[in-house]
């Protein structure tokens, strides 16, 4: 497993995933439903790298012996209060390998061990038991759930919040 920044050329390759594992990626993800082309993919890769520069998010393509499995990123990351928001997916063909947990705990280490945050956090919708068991896998605690804090397929469903402290990252 690598990771490798997003650029705007690969929307493509990333639109052909998402499209190919558009029902598996539905079930928990909103914006898959919005993703329908590679030109709008383009634009949001477009975004997510003004973002990145302007250090608010860092996303990442999630290979596999070189292929795109997913991606993974860091978002809503606040430097105030040094705290962010980890993102992740994966083609239903890639799930149950231990990609993401590999890729979060790859993420979580850079962000406190170099950028100095303190606070990591994953929100995944109730009953999502792959993603809360990344969580657990990752040593995060679940902090509660957030009703209603999702609009999904036209319903609002119930978030868990999983966060972890540097303090208590796993050694």
């Amino acid at each position: 497993m690598a990771l490798r920044a997003i650029h705007p050329d690969d929307a493509e390759a990333v639109y052909a995933l998402v499209d190919q594992s558009r029902e598996h990626l539905r079930a928990w993800l909103p914006w898959v439903d919005a993703s329908r082309s590679a030109v709008y993919t383009r634009e949001f890769f477009e975004h997510v790298v003004e973002q990145r520069e302007r250090q608010t998010t860092a996303a990442y393509l999630i290979l596999e012996r070189g292929r795109i499995s997913g991606m993974i990123g860091l978002h809503d990351i606040e430097w105030t209060n040094r705290s962010f928001l980890i993102g992740y997916w994966v083609t239903a063909r890639a799930q149950g390998r231990g990609l993401i947990t590999r890729a979060c705990r790859t993420l979580v280490d850079l962000a406190f061990e170099e950028w100095g945050m303190e606070r990591a956090v994953i929100h995944c919708g109730v009953g999502n038991r792959r993603s809360s068991a990344v969580a657990r896998r990752l040593g995060f605690t679940l902090e509660g759930i957030a009703r209603h804090a999702q609009l999904l397929r036209g319903e609002f469903i119930d978030l868990e919040i999983w966060s972890q402290l540097r303090a208590e990252r796993p050694l």
